[in-house]
């Protein structure tokens, strides 16, 4: 199965520095799906989740009680973003206070995401990614700073 990717950078302040990721053959970043998306945009936190996150950009960072951590499992960096505890759902990786990769998400209307295919979905892409950007940091081929959360290196994935 052919999986190619790239992590983008899509916005940085005081709080940290924001990315997104865009799959092969997509236009659109997943980040601009989810926020151009009109079921999502008629979700009553859809304002107040994408006002807090440019707010942890802009100030606040990527604290962890902003998310619910270990979304996919104990081994990977997958977290769930939620405003308010509402059903709205954006699936990140969360590598620091400082690093947030941007995934997809949705409103969760099942009892876990595994049982919507359109979740479960965003979380095994970023279970993949967050695989890769693992092996690719380790090897020294992306760096990151410690102080702004601004990725260097091979920021573009493919495999067969």
């Amino acid at each position: 199965m052919k999986f190619g990717f790239e992590i983008v950078p899509v916005e940085r302040g005081h709080g940290g520095a924001l990315y997104s990721l865009r799959f092969e053959a997509e236009e659109k970043t997943e980040l601009d799906k989810f926020l151009d998306n009109e079921e999502i945009q008629a979700c009553k936190e859809y304002e107040s989740l994408v006002a807090r996150l440019y707010d942890m950009v802009d100030s606040l960072g990527f604290r962890d009680y902003f998310f619910k951590l270990k979304e996919g499992s104990i081994n990977d960096s997958v977290a769930a973003f939620h405003y308010n505890h509402g059903t709205l759902r954006l699936y990140c990786l969360r590598w620091s206070s400082i690093l947030l990769i941007v995934g997809s998400g949705g409103p969760k209307t099942t009892r876990t995401y595994q049982d919507d295919p359109l979740l479960s979905d965003a979380v095994g892409k970023l279970q993949m990614v967050d695989r890769l950007f693992d092996e690719r940091q380790k090897s020294r081929e992306i760096i990151i700073d410690p102080n702004t959360g601004i990725i260097t290196g091979n920021l573009v994935f493919t495999s067969d």
